[in-house]
């Protein structure tokens, strides 16, 4: 095996890639799967130091970068969020402060939420974390608690195949992105609704918000809140709010000096489209608004460069099909992730993270 670390293995799933195939130079499995030895049985605090230990030493960290930026560890003895939070905080990084979180989570331990709260029957498309904003984790986990019936996997894609692919199929496509960036729109409606966007405006930017203010109070709370991360907002005469934000979209992955893609293009783009939102006011059949996102100079992009975008995106999704216990870290910079549809009960639990000087300009070097 590529990987030797003492009281984990590596092992082999169906579908994973070659990391030759995703623009690296080396030739690692993506994602990186390790699995507990059988002759271990560690307590969770036991499993927590042992993963404080190996990324601590840099081992850890290392192995994932070789394979992609991804790691799923499976046989962890994780039974609740409690369990989770301990795991996920024994990668050392520092807890990342959500501003303007579109999906609906709740917080069920100390640095944990669940995943997104949408109906289970609408899938999520490919998408870096906060890649439409200025304000981003550098890194996720996730965990499964409760394994669905059927369906409900994390597919997970790389952002650095995925600038290589589309610049050789897309060329001009490529450099109108690194030339202009991408302007993105979220609005917030007053009330909170069943879409995997659904978070009302209070949820999103309303944490400062007392029960007795009016509402011109109330705007100004938000707006110091919004402009955290946008200058660029519009109250609406139905109380909702648009906050637009531009941020380029083909970057530098400063670990490995790769290029890659760090945006939510293709999961707004499949999102407007799965809910016949393609047009103004781009409010779909889910109560929740889904406008297209354009080239960051305001101009629109050509549907068959979205499409082509987010096809390549689906045709290099590798699937995490969940099992118990499972731990996913995911380096947000250099890996996209999604969501399958399912049926029955499915918790996976998410924790955002942050670590500086991780990604950059195209020519800067921090």
């Amino acid at each position: 095996m590529a990987v030797i670390l003492p009281q984990l293995e590596e092992f082999s799933f169906e579908g994973q890639r070659s990391t030759s195939t995703l623009g690296y130079q080396n030739d690692h499995a993506f994602p990186l799967a390790l699995k507990v030895d059988a002759n271990w049985r560690p307590t969770v605090e036991q499993a927590a130091e042992y993963i404080r230990a190996l990324s601590t030493s840099g081992t850890l960290f290392e192995a994932i970068q070789q394979h992609g930026g991804a790691l799923l560890i499976r046989g962890l003895p994780v039974q609740s969020a409690d369990d989770y939070s301990l795991i996920a905080h024994a990668f050392g990084f520092e807890a990342h402060e959500e501003i303007g979180r579109p999906p609906v989570r709740t917080v069920l331990a100390k640095n944990v939420k669940t995943a997104n709260e949408g109906p289970p029957k609408l899938p999520i498309w490919p998408h870096n974390e906060y890649g439409w904003s200025t304000h981003n984790p550098a890194w996720l986990t996730f965990s499964c608690l409760e394994v669905p019936e059927s369906g409900g996997a994390t597919p997970v894609i790389s952002s650095i195949g995925l600038a290589s692919r589309l610049e050789e199929q897309a060329p001009k496509f490529y450099q109108q992105l690194l030339a202009k960036g991408v302007r993105y729109v979220y609005r917030y409606g007053r009330q909170q609704v069943t879409s995997t966007t659904g978070a009302s405006v209070f949820a999103a930017y309303g944490q400062h918000v007392g029960a007795r203010d009016d509402e011109s109070t109330i705007r100004a709370k938000i707006g110091n809140e919004v402009r955290r991360h946008s200058e660029n907002f519009e109250w609406h005469d139905d109380g909702s709010l648009s906050v637009t934000h531009t941020v380029p979209i083909i970057r530098k992955h400063l670990a490995t000096g790769l290029t890659t893609w760090f945006g939510n293009l293709t999961s707004a783009y499949g999102r407007s489209r799965h809910h016949g939102a393609t047009e103004p006011p781009f409010r779909g059949d889910d109560g929740s608004y889904h406008p297209l996102p354009t080239y960051g100079d305001g101009s629109p992009i050509e549907t068959a460069d979205l499409e082509l975008a987010l096809s390549i995106a689906e045709d290099m999704q590798v699937e995490i099909i969940w099992q118990k216990g499972d731990v996913v870290l995911l380096d947000n910079y250099a890996v996209m992730h999604s969501r399958r549809a399912w049926t029955g009960k499915r918790t996976v639990l998410a924790a955002l993270w942050e670590e500086r000087g991780r990604i950059g300009d195209l020519g800067s070097s921090e």
